[in-house]
């Protein structure tokens, strides 16, 4: 995709940003970028944006570990005492 037609997606933000933005993207590798005669065509890079996710998703998933183990011991509890409740209400 060309630069020009980038920034066509975006009418409120300016050229001049638009090319800042796709020159960093450019230099983080998110981003790779061909010069076709005066024309710049922009591909986004998978790879990276994969281990990105992967990145992120080690940093977060021992807490959402932790909150499901949380949830399955309160439910299980609760649970366990509307057995309980239930059990005892009936011997009566």
């Amino acid at each position: 995709m060309t630069a020009g037609a980038i920034a066509d997606e975006f009418p409120s933000v300016s050229r001049p940003a638009t090319s800042k933005h796709l020159r960093i993207l450019r230099e983080a590798g998110l981003v790779s970028a061909q010069q076709r005669g005066r024309e710049w065509h922009y591909a986004l890079d998978p790879a990276m944006l994969a281990e990105i996710q992967r990145t992120w998703m080690d940093a977060f998933v021992p807490m959402f570990d932790a909150s499901l183990e949380r949830l399955r011991r309160q439910t299980e509890a609760s649970a366990s005492a509307t057995m309980r409740t239930t059990s005892a209400g009936g011997a009566g």
